[in-house]
């Protein structure tokens, strides 16, 4: 796979418990993430938060997945924690994101 990664960004208040059930669930399934050059960004741990948020239209603190694609393109929003299979199944889907 050439190019630049795909990104799945986890935004959320620090302290909401679905942030922590996704990142685990990510974490856990780490090897396939890699398999897919997909890197994980928890919005939260990131100095630039407030600006990601504004660029993907997340209100700060509240809890949404995007997909993105390698040319940086939004390619699917989720409001509640997303099943990594479902994940992989759209980077799957994907040619060249």
């Amino acid at each position: 796979m050439a190019g630049d990664p795909r990104s799945v960004m986890v935004f959320a208040a620090p302290a909401d418990p679905r942030r922590r059930e996704q990142l685990d669930a990510l974490a856990f399934d780490s090897a396939a993430a890699a398999r897919r050059d997909v890197i994980v960004v928890d919005v939260a741990e990131r100095l630039d938060a407030l600006a990601l948020c504004d660029l993907y239209g997340v209100s700060p603190g509240t809890f949404t997945v995007v997909l993105i694609g390698r040319r940086g393109a939004e390619l699917e929003r989720f409001e509640e924690p997303v099943e990594t299979a479902e994940l992989w199944r759209l980077v799957d889907g994907l040619d060249g994101g």
